[in-house]
């Protein structure tokens, strides 16, 4: 449960925080990284609120949205699938509570679709306890109607061992 409980934290806050922080690649005059930018801000104010209608709304008006974690039954595919797993996520931190950093992270954009990795490094609360961690993010985003939206997410994180954060993660 524990590891549940933790991967979960991390999808809800870590790959929103690693699509502020890549590198976007395009031509300066159309840049799409200051808007990716605002959308993780929109999607992290809504996630630290537990506002799941607000989280919804930075994802891709499409029905194959798709989150993915680490493990076995980390994979959510579908608006409904989705949602509920962020109200479940929603369950296991307290809210406004959330640091993320994040290293610089790479990507780039053609048209209209846009592709990032990024380390971050984590904290948090539930109660009295306070967390940390490292995750390994990477996103697919889509312009939709002139905006970036957030389409497939995907996080690893590693559990039950120590590490040292890769030169990716920020200090």
């Amino acid at each position: 449960m524990r590891r549940r409980v933790l991967t979960g934290l991390a999808l809800a806050t870590g790959i929103v925080a690693g699509a502020a922080q890549a590198q976007v690649a395009q031509p300066a005059e159309d840049t799409p990284k200051e808007a990716v930018k605002a959308l993780w801000q929109e999607q992290h104010k809504a996630l630290d609120a537990h506002d799941i209608a607000g989280v919804m709304d930075t994802f891709a008006d499409s029905d194959d949205i798709m989150l993915m974690g680490t493990g076995p039954g980390e994979h959510w595919v579908g608006r409904e699938d989705v949602e509920d797993a962020y109200a479940q996520f929603m369950k296991n931190f307290a809210p406004h509570t959330k640091e993320v950093k994040c290293g610089e992270g790479a990507g780039t954009a053609e048209d209209n679709v846009a592709w990032l990795t990024a380390v971050c490094d984590f904290k948090d609360k539930k109660g009295n306890e306070s967390r940390h961690f490292i995750l390994n993010i990477s996103a697919v985003l889509v312009k939709q109607d002139d905006a970036w939206r957030f389409h497939t997410m995907h996080y690893s994180q590693l559990l039950g061992g120590d590490s040292e954060p890769s030169q990716g993660a920020s200090e």
